[in-house]
């Protein structure tokens, strides 16, 4: 019995130690193969579908691949195209002029109204304003373009995993539950949270994104702004991305109507955007996807802030699903492993 048991944790040990050795190699592709089983697990109704069409694997995961580019392809070009009109109505001498007399007005606007001199903050607001235009041609745009190829990789892996997670998808659920260290039971009982956790993290983040551009084009109706649907469907797109999701929608239109003079719609839109719009990720969402599935709101909100700062935009779904799932498999190691009459002799 000695023996076995030192065997049993020798054995453990060298698994452990290649395990850790194997995730820091593929660590950098780790928000690639996420997303490519995000992508298998949401549309592989879908794929289903078209293999008893076409009765054909490749031909309906072919078929997937081109609807996820038309529905990525498509967004992104009306968000260039939205967010290129606009910067070429914004970055312009003549708006620039217009801003200062906007930035002079609103400081006499202060000083005539309630004596208050204001002078010193609008000069602070220039001065930050003019670092961060520097920062973003210096810094930012350097850096969009190198990125560009490492996007483009990004993309390859997760096409390439998605497909054969979607024609081989009974072989990878049967090779996990041979190799997972859990008894069969326990690996369906995982396999079940897994996708009950990330349809419900998905679904959150997909209504979090509805509220958000519904706010958004709300808010451009009531401060009289042109093309609130527009500006409201980029935003549920935009929404997606971490941090600056809607920002970019509607402090942009509120710079517009400051340098346009109509500082009721500009300063309107932007506490809207911040006090409304803005706020909606940190205090709707922890309490939407618990009410929509067993997830405490602190381990949404914990998993967001993790899964944004370690793997960006998947982060989002990937971070709180990591978290659930811990919970789960130190439950059902306990079950396995530690309870009496299943410790190792």
């Amino acid at each position: 019995m000695k023996i076995k048991k030192f065997g049993f944790y020798f054995l453990l040990f060298i698994i452990l130690v290649l395990v850790v050795k194997f995730y820091f190699i593929i660590e950098d592709f780790l928000p690639a193969l996420a997303t490519a089983c995000v992508f298998a697990y949401l549309f592989n109704p879908i794929y289903g579908y078209f293999l008893k069409i076409t009765k054909r694997k490749s031909l309906s995961a072919f078929i997937i691949i081109l609807i996820i580019f038309a529905l990525i392809f498509i967004p992104f070009i009306l968000i260039v195209f939205g967010l290129q009109k606009e910067f070429s109505v914004l970055f312009t001498e003549n708006t620039f002029n217009r801003m200062q007399d906007a930035l002079t007005g609103l400081q006499n606007f202060f000083y005539d109204q309630f004596s208050l001199n204001i002078s010193d903050y609008i000069d602070n607001f220039k001065s930050q304003m003019s670092t961060a235009v520097k920062s973003a041609v210096t810094v930012i745009g350097p850096k969009i373009i190198f990125s560009v190829s490492g996007l483009a990789l990004y993309a390859f892996l997760t096409i390439f995993i998605m497909y054969y997670l979607l024609i081989r998808s009974e072989e990878v659920i049967a090779t996990f539950k041979n190799y997972f260290p859990l008894s069969y039971a326990n690996c369906d009982k995982l396999l079940r949270e897994i996708s009950l956790n990330t349809r419900t993290l998905i679904l959150g983040q997909l209504l979090i994104a509805i509220i958000q551009g519904t706010l958004t084009g709300i808010g451009f109706l009531i401060f009289g702004i042109s093309g609130a649907l527009l500006w409201g469907f980029v935003t549920v797109i935009t929404s997606f991305i971490p941090f600056l999701g809607t920002f970019i929608i509607w402090f942009p239109a509120g710079l517009i109507q400051l340098a346009q003079h109509n500082y009721f719609s500009g300063i309107g839109i932007i506490l809207w955007g911040f006090l409304l719009v803005g706020n909606i990720d940190n205090v709707v969402r922890p309490k939407l996807i618990s009410s929509l599935g067993n997830i405490h709101p602190v381990t949404v909100l914990l998993g967001v802030f993790i899964g944004l700062k370690e793997w960006g935009f998947i982060g989002l779904v990937l971070g709180p699903l990591i978290i659930t799932v811990l919970l789960i498999l130190i439950r059902m190691f306990r079950e396995e492993y530690l309870d009496e009459g299943k410790k190792i002799d």
